[in-house]
């Protein structure tokens, strides 16, 4: 292979891989916004959910900790966003993102409920959207408790009504 034809083909390769990741950087655009208002609520509700605990908050462990998962949020987009490109299956792509979201709420949502005072069954959730889809195909009939999907949490607490650790309770 001479000298011209090798820089003509990494030109190209180049071109081409360079033309890729635009095209996919362009696809994640859109789920940015929802992934940094789910980290935001995150952030709000972990810190709370802490305090609530009696743990100390630190804000450089909590800056950290956002800074971590807003890096992670960009390989989970660009990651959806390139298999979705390269097989050419938006599906693809909302089914990794959807996983991930999920996920996140869910934390979000145990964090919102344990500052209650309350813990959700996560169990029960499942429960529920599996009943709520035998009901739609008229599988199911059995009707869906809503008041069964969080339960108080069983935690001793200080005189202030906060968490303490089991080391420090005495027995």
């Amino acid at each position: 292979m001479t000298e011209e034809s090798s820089i003509i083909l990494q030109g190209s390769v180049s071109a081409t891989a360079v033309a890729f990741l635009q095209a996919a950087v362009l696809r994640m655009v859109p789920y940015a916004a929802p992934s940094l208002v789910i980290i935001a609520l995150d952030l709000i509700y972990g810190v709370k959910a802490a305090k609530y605990r009696g743990e100390k908050v630190r804000l450089s462990t909590a800056l950290r900790r956002t800074t971590t998962k807003i890096f992670t949020y960009i390989c989970w987009l660009i990651l959806a966003s390139t298999i979705a490109l390269a097989f050419d299956k938006l599906w693809l792509e909302w089914m990794i993102l959807g996983a991930v979201y999920i996920n996140e709420l869910s934390s979000v949502i145990g964090n919102y409920y344990e500052t209650k005072g309350l813990k959700v069954s996560w169990k029960a959730v499942m429960n529920a959207v599996i009943s709520m889809f035998g009901q739609r195909h008229g599988i199911d009939t059995s009707s869906i408790d809503s008041g069964s999907f969080v339960e108080p949490i069983d935690k001793p607490r200080d005189a202030r009504g906060r968490f303490v650790r089991r080391s420090n309770v005495t027995r």
